[in-house]
């Protein structure tokens, strides 16, 4: 996060009703940004879609927790005044990532000092890491679900498929979808850097 603060890991142990949601935007060497959702909802679930005309997942960002709590409970309550269920939702907050194996070199990139916009959550670190912030986001109820934004051209989905995911598989707080073989094919090592568009 960019203000370096991270929840208490034990908050991860709290029961919660939603399942976690991780996804991940990056963009190819010419194209369009790609979104794609890396986990699963609960069995029947619809996948989430952005462009439905209504919308089962709303991304939003924030620049710190307490902002995003905030806007989480805003969309839950504009869903209820629409007549639908404000657990049929899943809200995503932004999280812009710079990845390493080790801390240290994560922090020296320096895309870790000049990070994304204003008003935006950030994290610096290592694949474990971001997964423990993660799972404390989703135990507390500050978002349903992250959208993984990565902001050094150095950043590889390897990270989160060998390192992110596996440790919140691990301790049973998401299912990985099939989708994060087509990220790999996409933008695993080998393939262009996957980078947010700017």
């Amino acid at each position: 996060m960019s203000d370096t603060r991270t929840l208490n890991s034990s908050t991860a142990s709290l029961p919660v009703d939603r399942p976690l949601r991780v996804a991940v935007e990056l963009a190819g060497p010419a194209g369009p940004d790609y979104w794609a959702d890396l986990t699963l909802g609960r069995a029947g679930d619809p996948p989430l879609d952005l462009t439905s005309a209504s919308p089962n997942v709303v991304r939003v960002r924030a620049s710190d927790l307490r902002e995003a709590g905030k806007l989480r409970d805003r969309v839950r309550a504009e869903a209820a005044a629409e007549g639908r269920d404000p657990d049929s939702v899943t809200v995503l907050v932004d999280l812009e990532v710079v990845l390493a194996s080790d801390a240290r070199t994560a922090r020296r990139r320096p895309d870790a000092v000049r990070r994304g916009g204003a008003g935006t959550l950030s994290y610096v670190g290592t694949p474990h890491g971001l997964a423990g912030l993660i799972a404390d986001i989703h135990a507390v109820r500050v978002a349903d679900g992250v959208t993984l934004v990565p902001l050094d051209a150095s950043f590889t989905v390897e990270h989160l498929v060998d390192g992110t995911l596996p440790w919140l598989e691990s301790r049973g707080l998401i299912e990985v979808s099939p989708t994060v073989v087509e990220v790999l094919r996409r933008f695993g090592e080998g393939a262009h850097p996957a980078v947010r568009a700017s």
